[in-house]
């Protein structure tokens, strides 16, 4: 168009219809023109198409308009300055968590803010508020944080060591969760419970707000102290976890003569005879029943040569410490007023414990009259009740599952193994007891035996001590006292150094050796010698104190071993042995109800002297002059514990043996190698 006619135009329509000329140009639709003074129903009303529509929803906060137009189109700027206004306090509404749990220890200056973010809150929410509404809400609200900060600042500054303290114990508390996630399983049930208390009454202190807690230095020693004292019981956990570890398998306590106290009218405190090795019988130990042995204490001890013991019956440990060769030991009797055996022991596991011993009767005289009691820490004396004979059953199976505590045996041992009733000792097998101990302490603990009150009530002989948490540690225990090792080929493993047996003579000993020839290694042989035969053993007229009783002779001169077998079925046996010529040797069981044919005679071969050892074997037959190919040589054992009696034939004697193994047929191979000492 040309200039000319667009002047000429423009002059007809006049300024105000070129100004709305102009703008519908710019669009490809035109919108009529309203006349003058006139307007349209919706104030935000325009064009359709235009962009503007988009941004004023945008900007519009909670029904005000961030960039609101008169009709003209204008910006209104208090309406802009009220969505401002708004936006402000709204941001600092958002700041609500982070400042209420920066106050949260205390519960004025928390109280106040709350308050003061709800009265914001309700301007804010509140669609009739101004502008002055808005900005004065937030003002208040920004009075309130500094208050809160300057009110915290002075309850710190007053109350330095009580908010140390109280923040330190809030730091500590943080590894609760986690440490009692460590102590769920049983073992650490006892551990658990003494834990839980200290960290409960931590969290009982920080559960009050600290303006709530008087700002006095007692306040503050107090919450040190609980500090301090989760703070120890966490630094001793791994001990005690240790500890709990230890006795969910079993800790073995050997006896010591030192914990017998003796009481009035105490006569049975001489020293055990000198002249014995085994101190443990199948016979009686005197020569009348009514006389009870001289002495309340006796420990295996080492031959060194056929006349005497070693002069040291210790060898040196891993940790340079002295340790006994041998630890198996009996207390023989308890007798006198107020005499008594002390077991005291750490214990951090569950508050039911359970106390294994083996036990016997010194002679058959006291079969009618034993008694024996217990007292756990400070509780009353419990007795220890004992079944008769007759109906002191031995069960058939191996250790499997854990007895009940009120059971009178345990149906699932070869051995009586009992809680509060047990099988009537004998003088010529050894049995376990059980008790079940409740109630322990965590910490220290004291377990008292004494014969109770009674006319001429004795205790049976008594055992090494062993302590458990776990009623499934029954086998184990049955291996230590009876010195058993079981290898992955179902061969069981005797030590008869270290096991608790029955001598039937007095002559019967244990002996080291040393440089032998054919030895694995230099370390010392320990082999038993004077099973059966008629020869007394002679001692060097140093030794004092000898008793020649038991003195029995011939096929019945036995030793009496334990073997806790894993399967019933037929076992080979093999061991090291000694002598110069050949010399048979007997093996028979003895347990309950085993037929009296259930027996091995072995014709052991001589070597070419008295230095040198050997090794026989009934799986392959060495060194056995009367085994064959079509002999049966193995000895029929029952799952768990049996009794195995290993004497002399006629009134033979019997080569030395020791580390006698018996491994089932049609396992693996044939008899594991013997371990050797």
């Amino acid at each position: 168009m040309k200039r000319k006619n667009v002047l000429k135009f423009v002059s007809l329509l006049g300024i105000g219809s070129f100004v709305m000329l102009a703008a519908a140009s710019c669009t490809q639709a035109i919108t009529p023109v309203p006349k003058s003074g006139t307007t349209t129903s919706d104030p935000n009303a325009t064009n359709p198409n235009s962009s503007n529509n988009g941004r004023d929803m945008t900007d519009n906060m909670s029904g005000v308009n961030s960039n609101p137009t008169n009709d003209q189109g204008m910006v209104d700027p208090s309406i802009q300055q009220l969505a401002s206004a708004k936006k402000s306090l709204t941001d600092l509404l958002n700041t609500e968590t982070t400042n209420i749990t920066t106050y949260s220890d205390y519960a004025k200056i928390e109280s106040a803010l709350k308050s003061a973010y709800d009265n914001a809150k309700n301007v804010a929410n509140n669609s009739d508020s101004t502008l002055e509404n808005l900005k004065s809400a937030e003002a208040s609200l920004r009075t309130a944080l500094q208050t809160a900060a300057t009110n915290k600042q002075t309850f710190d500054n007053e109350n330095k060591a009580l908010v140390t303290a109280y923040n330190d114990l809030k730091t500590t508390l943080l590894s609760k969760e986690t440490t009692l996630s460590t102590l769920s399983v049983d073992k650490y049930s006892g551990i658990k419970d003494h834990v839980i208390k200290a960290l409960d009454i931590g969290s009982g202190i920080i559960s009050q707000k600290l303006d709530s807690i008087p700002g006095t230095d007692l306040a503050a020693d107090t919450i040190v102290k609980a500090d301090q004292d989760i703070k120890d019981d966490l630094g001793k956990l791994q001990e005690w976890m240790q500890n709990a570890d230890k006795f969910s398998n079993y800790e073995k306590n050997p006896l010591s003569k030192t914990q017998i106290t003796t009481g009035t009218g105490a006569s049975n405190t001489s020293q055990q005879p000198g002249n014995y090795s085994f101190v443990a019988f199948s016979a009686n130990p005197t020569s009348a029943n009514t006389t009870p042995p001289g002495w309340n204490f006796a420990q295996r001890k080492v031959w060194g040569t056929l006349t005497a013991p070693l002069a040291t019956q210790t060898t040196t440990g891993e940790n340079q410490e002295s340790i006994p060769l041998t630890d198996v030991s009996w207390i023989y009797n308890l007798n006198g007023m107020g005499t008594k055996y002390t077991l005291d022991f750490t214990y951090y596991g569950p508050s039911t414990g359970y106390l294994y011993f083996p036990y016997k009767l010194v002679d058959n005289s006291q079969s009618t009259k034993v008694g024996l009691q217990y007292k756990l820490n400070e509780g009353s004396e419990t007795p220890i009740s004992f079944m008769p004979t007759a109906t002191s059953a031995q069960p058939a199976s191996r250790a499997a599952e854990a007895p009940s505590s009120d059971q009178a045996s345990d149906s699932n041992q070869n051995m009586a193994v009992a809680t509060q009733t047990n099988p009537t000792p004998t003088v010529d097998d050894i049995k376990v007891a059980k008790i079940t101990l409740t109630n322990l302490k965590f910490g220290k603990n004291t377990v008292e035996f004494s014969v109770p009150n009674g006319d001429n009530m004795v205790a049976p002989m008594i055992g090494n001590m062993y302590l458990t948490s776990n009623q499934n540690s029954t086998d184990e225990i049955y291996d230590s006292i009876f010195g058993n090792s079981l290898s992955d080929n179902n061969s069981v493993t005797v030590d008869i150094l270290n096991g608790y047996s029955l001598s039937a003579s007095y002559s019967i000993y244990v002996r080291q050796f040393t440089g032998l020839h054919q030895a694995p290694s230099n370390n010392p042989i320990y082999l038993v010698g004077y099973i059966g035969g008629s020869a007394g053993r002679e001692d060097q007229p140093a030794i004092s104190g000898s008793n020649r009783l038991p003195n029995t002779n011939g096929a019945n001169r036995s030793l009496t071993v334990y073997v806790n077998a894993p399967k019933d079925g037929d076992y080979y046996v093999g061991g090291s042995y000694l002598t110069n010529q050949n010399r048979m040797i007997s093996f028979s069981n003895k347990s309950t109800g085993e037929a009296s044919s259930n027996s091995l005679m072995l014709n052991i071969m001589g070597q070419t002297d008295w230095n040198t050892l050997g090794k026989f074997d009934t799986s392959n037959n060495t060194n056995i002059a009367n085994g064959s190919s079509t002999t049966n040589m193995t000895l029929n054992l029952k799952k768990g514990l049996n009794k195995i009696d290993i004497g002399g034939v006629s009134s033979g004697d019997t080569p030395y043996i020791g580390n006698l193994v018996f491994t089932l047929k049609n396992s693996t191979q044939g008899n594991a190698e013997p371990n050797q000492m």
